[in-house]
């Protein structure tokens, strides 16, 4: 199994090599080395390498998709790098992407908490210097008092443990559990601890902040916060849940069902607009509503599928911004209706909006696939009343990606659409990386664990 994850990243990068230039290379080094650690299960177990890294599976696997997105949007960014004005954009973006690598590895949770907070920083920075419209003031203001103020009740809590623990180690906490045993945590508090962590996943209700963050984002910053930001929340949640040993509640009961009616509510939103950036935000909080129902099952192989969809949904859903900029680029016009026609124009182009369309709404043999029978067979338990939601948010998800493919893509050429390709070869190559990974990695399904 080793061999084969090995021989899917040197075909990776053999494919992609044309284009990739200096930036992918030790990249794909470094990623290669870690998946094959981690293949070999020696980060299976969480790990304290010093006072302040702890390592397990799901670090490994956040930190790995942390460094391929920021290559990725790296790549696809070339573009802006170009522009005089937007000089400085690219240390933004390697800025977020640190701070959220540290977020992953460290084992305190006062430290946790400070990155899960400096994250906003150079997200704000991005959207605020680099957005394209004037509504990327009230877009950054939305971001900051969702992410700030859900987490109020999370800080408060961690306090209140670290010093009934003394101590605010992860492990220390799960050392302790018979501490928080014998004080007690009320459902009500167990819910405004996992708000923080709920904003940033984000969740139908608390998710208002998303879709105007990423409409006024550039497209680097679109694509790091739907590759790695949106995990931080999922990675939290599961962080809080093993320290407390979070079992099956009423409590957690509520929560899945916000999750998957307000999963199901995105996907309707996301069917009916007309925007392209718009809908694929939508779609990724349908995705990560999937994500919040498998790990509030408590069940082992939901927190499976949650990290195999949290790795999933980080890799398909930057691509799908990544196209939705260069259909941008063709016509200058977000509107699904102004983009018609472009397999006539660039038919490459078409064909990994196929790819990504595939992989958004599950398709086999993709990861995406995998992780979806994975999270619905783990909280199937919870009774026949969760079969209505699920079935009618995987077939919504379904319609929305052929319609947003179909639409884009056949048709008579609009008015809108410039002839001349607006593709470039990075483009392409991380494309064509991205799917190898995703349509390949049924092979190696055991580093993912």
């Amino acid at each position: 199994m080793v061999w084969s994850l090995e021989f899917l990243f040197i075909l990776s990068s053999v494919a992609c090599f044309p284009g990739l230039g200096f930036l992918w290379g030790p990249c794909l080094a470094a990623v290669s080395v870690a998946l094959f650690f981690e293949a070999a299960s020696v980060f299976y177990e969480a790990k304290l390498l010093s006072p302040f890294i702890m390592v397990d599976s799901v670090s490994v696997l956040m930190g790995i998709l942390t460094a391929v997105v920021l290559a990725i949007s790296f790549a696809c960014s070339v573009k802006d790098f170009q522009e005089g004005e937007r000089s400085g954009i690219d240390s933004a973006l390697s800025a977020t992407s640190a701070i959220s690598f540290f977020f992953f590895f460290f084992s305190g949770w006062i430290g946790l908490y400070f990155l899960f907070e400096a994250s906003l920083i150079p997200t704000l920075w991005l959207i605020l210097k680099w957005g394209y419209q004037p509504e990327r003031t009230s877009a950054g203001m939305y971001m900051i008092l969702y992410a700030g103020g859900a987490s109020l009740p999370l800080f408060l809590f961690i306090i209140w443990a670290s010093e009934a623990c003394k101590g605010d180690s992860v492990m220390l906490w799960k050392l302790s559990e018979s501490d928080f045993m014998e004080y007690g945590v009320p459902g009500w508090i167990s819910i405004l601890v996992l708000m923080g962590f709920l904003v940033k996943l984000p969740v139908f209700g608390f998710h208002g902040w998303l879709p105007k963050a990423h409409v006024e984002a550039p497209l680097g910053g679109s694509m790091i916060l739907a590759g790695v930001l949106l995990k931080l929340g999922g990675f939290g949640m599961i962080r809080m849940m093993w320290c407390l040993s979070m079992h099956p509640s009423e409590t957690l009961i509520v929560i899945s069902a916000l999750g998957l009616w307000g999963g199901l509510l995105s996907t309707l939103v996301s069917a009916m607009s007309s925007d392209v950036k718009l809908m694929i935000a939508y779609s990724s909080v349908s995705h990560m509503s999937f994500v919040l129902v498998s790990l509030a099952s408590c069940v082992p192989l939901g927190k499976v599928g949650a990290q195999w969809m949290m790795v999933a949904h980080g890799l398909v859903s930057p691509c799908m911004f990544a196209l939705a900029a260069a259909s941008y680029d063709f016509s200058s016009s977000r509107s699904v209706g102004l983009n018609k026609g472009l397999m006539q124009v660039e038919t490459m182009f078409s064909l990994f909006w196929f790819v990504f369309a595939l992989g958004n709404f599950s398709a086999p043999p993709s990861l995406n696939f995998y992780s979806e029978v994975v999270m619905v067979v783990s909280f199937m338990g919870m009774g026949e009343h969760i079969v209505t939601p699920v079935a009618l948010m995987i077939y919504g998800s379904c319609v929305f990606n052929i319609f947003l493919f179909s639409y884009i893509n056949h048709g008579s050429v609009s008015g809108a659409i410039k002839s001349k390709s607006a593709i470039s070869e990075r483009y392409l190559s991380s494309f064509l990386l991205v799917s190898i990974f995703i349509f390949f990695s049924f092979l190696c399904l055991d580093a993912f664990i």
